[in-house]
């Protein structure tokens, strides 16, 4: 496809035209599917993040900028984000159920320990409290929802790496609130 041919579908996108939208799905799905597949390793879970990828792609098709890269990189940038998304969610399940796998062996707690733990969430939520309502409810969806910051983006309409930003600005934030607690 030509750079002008390219040019049109993306202005035509960008409008909402779903013609465009098959167009580019089209001529630039298999490689776009074949990136996922080789992160993730998986034919279904690729086919899933292909499909996240174009309906990324259709939302955020106003702020795509030609002149920084071609269609095919842009496309590709956002599978591997989503892949990586979605390979760093299974590696946080994998690591929550070794948690309660281990918990489980150890048997019930002692009432001590339930108090600290009681007294510790304490204060980590009296430390989320204080954060700016932009970084909180990022972590919220996160915490609460199970949500990756690439879900996140698509859930509330803000650009990837304003979320990724504003979380790490959180997350700096309790750790230096949560010191004196230590």
């Amino acid at each position: 496809m030509s750079q002008v041919d390219e040019r049109a579908l993306s202005d035509r996108l960008a409008r909402g035209d779903r013609e465009a939208l098959s167009a580019i799905y089209a001529t630039h799905a298999p490689v776009v599917l074949a990136v996922a597949q080789r992160l993730l390793r998986s034919r279904a879970e690729a086919e899933e993040v292909v499909q996240e990828t174009f309906l990324e792609a259709w939302r955020r098709a106003a702020h795509y900028q030609p002149e920084r890269a071609n269609l095919a990189a842009w496309l590709v940038t956002i599978v591997k984000s989503r892949a990586i998304d979605r390979l760093r969610a299974r590696g946080t399940v994998e690591r929550t159920l070794d948690l309660e796998r281990r918990a489980s062996a150890e048997g019930s707690k002692a009432p001590d320990e339930v108090v600290d733990g009681a007294r510790a969430r304490t204060v980590v939520r009296a430390q989320v409290a204080k954060l700016p309502v932009e970084q909180r409810s990022l972590l919220e969806l996160a915490w609460d929802e199970g949500l990756s910051q690439s879900e996140i983006a698509a859930k509330t309409g803000l650009p990837l790496g304003t979320v990724k930003t504003r979380t790490r600005a959180a997350l700096l934030a309790l750790h230096t609130g949560l010191r004196a607690f230590v």
